[in-house]
């Protein structure tokens, strides 16, 4: 993933050939964030749920086929981590509209074919093409699947939002066996203490900033942003009032490497998400 003052890539996965070195440019883009509510029946305790998808000026549309070129209808397609996907229709074809511009990963999967993931760069006001040709395997024995319940619940899918994005490491993470730790304690206090950077500061009430903000910002006067549980409410969030042992898990992100769902008005001081247990 790049990122850059102009905007920044999506996630994309390059395989580079045996014997040598692959160079691949990063498209820099820009994605819109847009919240829905799922469609479709939903068990009680999911009522809270919400879909995020990535929008944004660019698309790209093609064929699914197999490696004999015949089209394969119903394959998923699909824009990894932004949202986006559809089935193929009956000659294989797809079409992605207002997607996020930049580099991407396009995923493509169909019943009795291998996986494939392949970058792709979308740019705004224009559609690209692309042929995507799936390798038939052989049918593996019947397997048992059991589903995780917690992930379809509001908690259970934001950390498993989490886990997800302190896989790629851009930010700073802490975990819920980290806030168990600090029980009883102030919460101010421990984040300071665990996240680099962090200091507190008297600013109406108690709350954080950044001791590494940019120069041409008034420390006193640039608060770090802080988001509980995917929300940024109007009113400041009264960090002295939250019992640490209540918290899930936390990350924490400079301007820079912020993920493009949460960059609604960022701070040069950098945004602190924090995740509840319940």
């Amino acid at each position: 993933r790049a990122v850059g003052a102009e905007g920044a890539s999506g996630v994309a996965t390059f395989t580079s050939s045996a014997t040598g070195i692959v160079p691949r440019d990063l498209v820099l883009g820009r994605a819109d964030t847009v919240v829905t509510t799922p469609s479709g029946p939903q068990a009680p305790e999911d009522s809270g749920l919400v879909d995020i998808v990535l929008r944004g000026a660019g698309g790209v549309r093609g064929t699914v086929q197999t490696v004999d070129g015949r089209p394969l209808a119903n394959a998923i397609v699909g824009l990894s981590a932004t949202g986006l996907a559809m089935r193929t229709d009956s000659a294989g074809r797809f079409l992605l509209a207002a997607t996020p511009t930049g580099t991407w990963t396009l995923a493509v999967q169909a019943l009795g074919y291998a996986p494939r993931q392949q970058p792709v760069d979308l740019v705004p006001g224009d559609t690209v093409a692309q042929v995507v040709a799936l390798v038939r395997v052989q049918a593996m024995d019947t397997m048992r699947v059991r589903a995780n319940a917690m992930a379809r619940t509001v908690p259970g899918r934001n950390l498993a939002d989490f886990d997800e994005r302190r896989k790629m490491g851009f930010g700073r993470f802490l975990t819920q066996d980290d806030f168990a730790k600090a029980e009883g304690g102030n919460i101010l206090n421990f984040l300071t203490s665990r996240i680099p950077g962090m200091r507190i500061a008297d600013i109406g009430r108690r709350t954080l900033v950044s001791s590494r903000g940019p120069t041409s910002v008034s420390q006193r006067e640039c608060p770090i942003r802080v988001i509980f549980d995917g929300s940024l409410d109007a009113a400041p969030l009264n960090l002295d009032s939250i019992e640490p042992s209540t918290i899930a898990a936390a990350e924490f992100y400079t301007l820079a490497t912020l993920p493009f769902q949460f960059a609604f008005g960022g701070s040069p001081c950098g945004t602190l998400l924090l995740w509840s247990r319940w």
